[in-house]
């Protein structure tokens, strides 16, 4: 009975009204057509589930594409389990369950904590990088038994640099925080033979002396040595007058600290005296500084010194005042060690002569053997005190120990003083930028895994439907992995490296293995990790916000289209976020261009995205995702979206039109108006 425009809270709909706190549909701006469906945008499964559990809840779904998950690392526990907990009748069960529904498949490995190139607290280290390795492994062996084939996604996060000194090639500038330019501290290698990292800050000053260069030997000696030519390390070097030199007029140029061979001689340059303050002249030297001097050194050499930063120099610089230190402390302390030497020689022998003589005249005339020893000879006392009478064997001994411990105080001091020269100097040899040294181990670790990836989609090729392949994921924007250049970087190299082992090991030519390690190492793309660059990306000047957020979301397709163009790319994962924190919304709740996204990157030929599900969108996410993209559900009445489907059918917030238990009415039927039907 309707009465008016009267409902209770358990009245059901009538003529097609809808109740009033019916899910709102979200706006769709203009027609989006894709020919795209559930075979290639898929979901993944909730990682602190039963694998087997999930993987079948997400089936029932609809979808025809997940990703199996797992947090836990390690040893794994019923909240975050790892491949490794599901074993043969598990794997057998999700194989069949693809197999049957026609469901393809991708994993996600464990997020690891080490990073890919094996970076700990301690520097860069083969057991770390090996647990990283180890994680990955245990996700292709997993989905080598339990898929049908696919990505194997796991995360870059190889070290941090200042996010102000990323080099984006179209000329967007990004900025951490608001002096992190003057402030940030950057990572180098200190030793590549041992992994050991250190930190340069840029705040930071070196202290080292003023030397004497060409026009002031040319000063000094009123001679002409600018424009002329030495030959030195067996080539002819020009003579700047900028250029140091040495005591005998040798020049020494600036850049020899960068050349093994030629370093050593850059500790014969000469300081500034200074005769008033009788001192030598020191000077500040600021990074920016250094920065200046390397970009002079890849403009006077861009061949040899084009990838010269301007931290190595600071550090080479700061190893070299080292050894200078230890030189002076070596000098200083073995400059009587030849007068030392003479002069024990001396005494031995004259303590044999007197030992000889000694023992051949009888002992009442042994008193001619005597001498006077004189008692504090080096201070003031010795002239109010008489000198001792001794024999002069026995003070040829004494003068002898004396000497010998002089020589062993110059042996400790001096030549521990050249070890650490020598040490710090063979150090200055094997300073590398973290991006160098680092980036190839990543390479190595995932051209390691690309290998086993193919051993196992080999070994297991009648249950696969498409290769087992890596894929390493983009992911905070503080991390090296993260921007396109970097991801697209350790996808080159870890091919090139791949493709190297393979022809090794296999005897492959180039072009198979360079083919070989395309199939299996391509890079996922995640478009809210991408997202988080929106936070850092700075305007220009008078650029209002709105303008910036639109040059931005420019520059993240244009950035992702060409790594789909290239054949970076063989993976994405639709997420989306407000650009401060990867919290991964479903896609199209937050600011991601997501349709022009989707766009593009079916005009490059991808079809291979998953939905990544959140804290909170575990089981909406699929269907949001398909809401968001504006695809509707075919049924023979008016059509709904994938929103008002999921919302008002699985989670529907109206009250039930039913009730029971103590508030359910007497079963003796009453009218509305209760009066009795007497």
């Amino acid at each position: 009975m309707i009465f008016g425009d009267y409902f209770s809270a358990m009245d059901r709909s009538y003529g097609g009204i809808e109740p009033a706190d019916a899910p709102s549909e979200p706006e769709v701006s203009g027609e989006f057509t894709t020919s795209m469906g559930p075979q290639e945008i898929g979901t993944t499964t909730n990682p602190m589930q039963h694998q087997v559990t999930s993987f079948a809840a997400k089936i029932r779904s609809g979808t025809g594409k997940i990703e199996l998950g797992f947090m836990g690392a390690g040893k794994s526990n019923s909240q975050q389990p790892s491949p490794e907990a599901f074993g043969k009748r598990d794997r057998e069960d999700i194989r069949a369950m693809a197999e049957i529904n026609e469901i393809k498949t991708s994993v996600h490995a464990a997020l690891h904590s080490q990073s890919l190139a094996g970076l700990g607290r301690e520097g860069f280290s083969g057991e770390a990088r090996q647990q990283a390795l180890k994680e990955i492994e245990r996700a292709i062996h997993f989905a080598s038994e339990a898929t049908k084939g696919g990505a194997i996604v796991f995360h870059t996060g190889e070290w941090q640099r200042p996010i102000s000194e990323i080099k984006d090639r179209t000329g967007a500038s990004f900025l951490g925080y608001d002096d992190e330019k003057e402030r940030a501290i950057k990572m180098i290698v200190a030793d590549d033979r041992t992994g050991e990292v250190t930190g340069v800050r840029k705040d930071h000053r070196v202290y080292e002396p003023v030397f004497e260069t060409v026009a002031d030997y040319e000063k000094r000696n009123n001679v002409r040595l600018s424009g002329t030519t030495q030959r030195l390390f067996g080539e002819n070097v020009t003579v700047n007058a900028g250029d140091w030199i040495d005591l005998n007029g040798n020049v020494i140029k600036e850049e020899w600290v960068l050349d093994e061979k030629k370093a050593e001689k850059l500790f014969d340059r000469v300081p500034k005296w200074q005769p008033d303050s009788t001192n030598f002249e020191v000077k500040p030297i600021e990074f920016k500084d250094f920065e200046e001097k390397a970009e002079k050194l890849r403009g006077l050499n861009p061949e040899k010194y084009g990838d010269i930063t301007a931290e190595v120099l600071f550090y080479k610089t700061h190893l070299a005042n080292q050894v200078l230190q230890a030189k002076g402390q070596s000098l200083y302390h073995a400059q009587r060690y030849d007068q030392y030497r003479e002069e024990r020689d001396a005494a031995k022998k004259a303590l044999e002569f007197y030992e000889k003589l000694d023992e051949s005249i009888p002992e009442d005339e042994k008193w001619k053997l005597m001498t006077q020893k004189q008692v504090g000879r080096y201070s003031e006392i010795s002239q109010f005190v008489p000198p001792k009478n001794v024999s002069i064997k026995d003070h040829l001994q004494e003068q002898l120990r004396r000497l010998t411990d002089e020589m062993r105080h110059v042996h400790e001091s001096s030549a521990y003083a050249d070890t650490q020269a020598k040490k710090t100097l063979d150090q200055m040899n094997h300073i590398q930028t973290v991006e160098k040294y680092g980036l190839s181990k990543t390479a190595e670790t995932i051209a390691a895994a690309g290998m086993k990836a193919r051993d196992y989609t080999i070994a297991h090729r009648k249950e696969l439907n498409e290769d087992i392949y890596m894929a390493p994921e983009n992911y905070r924007p503080e991390q090296y992995g993260s921007h396109p250049d970097e991801i697209r970087d350790i996808v080159q190299k870890s091919r090139d490296k791949m493709a190297e082992d393979l022809m090794k090991r296999h005897g492959m030519n180039a072009k198979e293995a360079s083919e070989e390690a395309k199939k299996h190492i391509k890079a996922t793309l995640d478009v809210g990790h991408f997202n988080l660059w929106r936070q850092f990306f700075v305007a220009k000047e008078g650029e209002s916000e709105e303008s910036r957020g639109k040059r931005f979301e420019n520059w993240l397709l244009s950035e992702t289209q060409k790594l789909a163009k290239e054949g970076v790319l063989g993976h994405i994962h639709l997420t989306d976020n407000f650009g401060y924190d990867d919290e991964h919304l479903s896609p199209g709740q937050g600011n991601v261009p997501l349709k022009e996204f989707m766009k593009r990157m079916e005009a490059e030929g991808l079809k291979d995205f998953i939905a990544e599900a959140g804290s909170f969108n575990a089981e909406t996410v699929l269907h949001d995702t398909w809401a968001a993209l504006g695809s509707p559900a075919y049924v023979t009445r008016r059509a709904p979206t994938f929103r008002s489907v999921h919302d008002q059918h699985f989670g529907y917030h109206n009250p039930a039109n039913y009730i029971v238990g103590a508030y359910a009415p007497s079963n003796e039927w009453k009218l509305w108006s209760e009066v009795p039907f007497e």
